[in-house]
């Protein structure tokens, strides 16, 4: 369709998402003030309650048609005002368009979230014109959501034709173009969820979709069969089969059944175990994400499929995977372990103080340590009753980390790109070691790397020419061997955080460490922008357990709790604790 062209400023940086509660108070305001893409008369709407579990929007915004005699500038502005259509297909968009363009035009391309603000300016050419914004974030037409650096414009090429003595437009490119209220009060965030390869646990792929409440079970089905993100491509595994779609554009839920009508082909080719994984997959979705849905059935011409007997049913999907409360720590300049108000000498631990040990971790099954020692280039692995073994060797490694299968990773950070990663056996011994070199990560400089709590992610924080960076990004595996790192997606932040930890399933927590000044940590989450924390002076190390309430501040003497929105001390004389992963 029409051009489009990107200019991003030298400015670098990541912009700054709303706050939970700013989000909310923009979006009151918005609609009861009335804002860019409202119109300043008539009715603006008004919001239905949002039944609990569910971000299903219930909002109407009222369009106006294009009157006769307007202008081109204002043409181009009503098209943009009435991209909030989402219920009846833009309807009202569409009359500003040529009877072609209207047929043709697909608004589910993209969005473009916008600050509050554009231009319209002639161009070049005759009848042209350039729509003009700074960009918050992009979303592609599967829900995948981009923040867009700071200072980021674009610039859309609009081209305008008279059709029986008024203005319409006739190029212009697909998709929405939405102020940052707009898109708040339209969109909503819903977790997907796929398969780890082993078809144990359950990964949250986050998604914006945009429309009523009736249409929210449809757009939640029709993204799942889609496959996962970008990002998690090649790390994950869909229990459908690929091509399969819906049979209709439609998923009706009465008394708490979604009813599920795929196409038969590849439906009836599966067996009764894909069958049940991808009822426990779709039902694990669609209850996390409404609370309407308690039962899923698939049907194939209108006919619910064989699903087998009681003995063929799946193992639910194991989601948001709980870590063990003890973590392991130094003391001493040994390992010891932290159940929260007791620390404790491991049974048969060896001493560890020689090789100076730093950044301790632990595997999910407790029988595995690991800590890297002196100046930072090596990483031993160690079993109670045996000798540190060396397992990574490396510059400027950063903390290790347990995957749930019990391999071990870490990263270098010299800007060579290269992530290790080992598996250490029960009884000590290492099997070989796999080195990676992350095309993405070459120049960056790597200060974490953690992988996540069901083994298929994992969060990476690097910087490069004074510009931090905070990503997700897929592990993809042959088998149980690592072999490579997927291009990432990246987190919104402030700051020049350094450190990071897993605080849940899509959360993470982040910091820059400092033994003297006050410390912010920050909660990060594909599905809301940064929350922070009380700042606390001298914090170098932080810990997240289950949820962002299980996070703990840590100075090099004194390990904090959250109590109440404060920080409480937990415990004194511990070092660096860590919980497994």
């Amino acid at each position: 369709m029409g051009e489009v062209k990107r200019n991003q400023s030298s400015k670098e940086g990541q912009r700054n998402w709303p706050l939970i509660a700013w989000a909310m108070a923009a979006v009151v305001l918005f609609v009861l003030s009335g804002c860019a893409t409202i119109p300043t008369s008539g009715p603006v709407g008004k919001s239905d309650p949002l039944p609990p579990r569910s971000n299903s929007i219930n909002v109407n915004f009222q369009q106006f048609s294009p009157v006769d005699g307007a202008s081109p500038e204002s043409i181009i502005r009503g098209f943009v005002e009435s991209g909030t259509g989402v219920n009846d297909d833009f309807q009202v968009a569409r009359q500003y368009l040529t009877p072609g363009l209207a047929q043709s035009w697909a608004p589910d391309k993209r969005t473009l979230v916008y600050t509050d603000t554009f231009s319209v300016e002639p161009g070049a050419e005759k009848d042209s014109y350039n729509l003009t914004f700074e960009v918050v974030s992009t979303v592609d037409g599967t829900g995948v959501l981009t923040p867009a650096k700071q200072g980021t414009t674009e610039r859309l090429a609009i081209v305008l034709v008279q059709v029986e003595g008024q203005w319409r437009i006739s190029k212009a490119p697909d998709g929405l173009v939405l102020s940052e209220a707009t898109f708040q009060t339209l969109f909503s965030p819903f977790s997907l969820y796929f398969y780890d390869p082993t078809f144990t646990y359950g990964v949250p792929d986050v998604r914006w979709l945009a429309g009523r409440s009736t249409r929210t079970s449809t757009s939640i089905v029709k993204a799942m069969l889609g496959g996962p993100a970008p990002y998690l491509k090649g790390a994950v595994v869909s229990a459908f089969p690929n091509g399969i779609a819906l049979e209709r554009d439609s998923v009706p839920v009465a008394d708490g059944v979604a009813r599920i009508g795929l196409t038969p082909g590849p439906l009836l080719e599966t067996s009764v175990k894909q069958r049940q994984q991808m009822r426990a997959q779709m039902l694990t979705t669609l209850q996390k994400s409404l609370n309407t849905v308690t039962e899923v059935k698939f049907l194939a011409d209108e006919r619910e499929i064989d699903m087998g007997g009681p003995g063929d049913t799946a193992s639910p999907m194991i989601v948001e995977n709980a870590v063990p409360p003890t973590q392991v720590a130094l003391a001493k300049n040994e390992l010891v372990t932290f159940d929260g108000t007791k620390i404790a000498p491991i049974p048969d631990m060896v001493s560890v103080q020689e090789l100076a040990p730093a950044v301790p971790a632990v595997s999910y099954s407790g029988g595995n340590f690991a800590f890297r020692a002196g100046a930072g280039n090596q990483i031993y692995s160690v079993v109670p009753g045996q000798q540190p073994v060396l397992a990574i060797a490396g510059v400027a490694l950063t903390p290790p980390s347990f995957a749930p299968n019990g391999w071990l990773w870490s990263a270098a950070g010299d800007g060579s790109g290269t992530v290790i990663a080992i598996k250490p056996g029960d009884g000590g011994a290492l099997g070989n070691p796999v080195v990676i070199t992350v095309p993405w990560l070459v120049g960056q400089q790597v200060s974490t790397l953690r992988v996540s709590r069901d083994g298929t992610r994992a969060l990476v924080i690097s910087e490069a020419n004074g510009v931090n960076r905070v990503s997700i990004t897929g592990l993809f595996k042959t088998g149980d061997v690592p072999k490579e790192l997927t291009e990432p997606l990246s987190l919104v932040h402030t700051g020049a955080p350094t450190l990071g930890v897993w605080a849940g399933e899509s959360s993470v927590a982040v910091m820059a460490p400092s033994s003297t000044e006050p410390v912010t940590i920050q909660i990060l989450d594909l599905a809301r922008g940064p929350v922070e924390m009380d700042e606390l002076a001298g914090v170098e190390w932080i810990s997240a357990g289950s949820g962002v309430r299980n996070v703990h501040a840590q100075t090099a003497s004194e390990f904090y709790s959250n109590v109440g929105n404060s920080w409480a001390v937990a415990a004194k004389e511990l070092r660096q604790a860590s919980f497994a992963g």
